[in-house]
C-alpha cells in the first residue's frame, strides 16, 4: 500500500525485520528515526506540539498521539493503519 509518504520500503529493510522480532518500542523507535530521517525539523516540530515536556517511549505514545504526528508528516489514512498495525496497534 503506498501513500504519501512512501512507507512500503520501509517494511522491507533489515532494521525493521529486526525491531519487528522486539517490542512495541523498538517497532516505534523505528518508526520514529524514518520520520526523523525523513523531516527532522517536522517531526520535531510536531513532537514538542504533542509533548510539551519529554518524549515518551515509543511504547507510551497512543494511537491517537500516533495519527497526530503521521497526519501532520502528510501520512494518508491507509498509511497511519498499516504503522498502527505494524506496530501491534489495530487501528480502530
Amino acid at each position: 500500500m503506498s501513500g504519501m509518504l512512501n512507507l512500503d520500503p520501509w517494511w522491507d529493510e533489515p532494521d525493521y525485520k529486526e525491531a519487528q522480532k522486539g517490542t512495541f518500542s523498538d517497532r516505534g523507535a523505528f518508526i520514529l528515526r524514518k520520520l526523523r530521517a525523513r523531516d527532522a525539523e517536522k517531526v520535531g516540530t510536531v513532537l514538542r506540539d504533542v509533548y510539551c515536556d519529554a518524549i515518551p517511549d515509543p511504547i507510551d505514545i497512543t494511537k491517537f498521539e500516533w495519527q497526530v504526528i503521521l497526519s501532520y508528516l502528510g501520512a494518508s489514512e491507509e498509511e497511519i493503519e498499516d504503522v498502527q498495525w505494524r506496530m501491534g496497534r489495530v487501528w480502530k
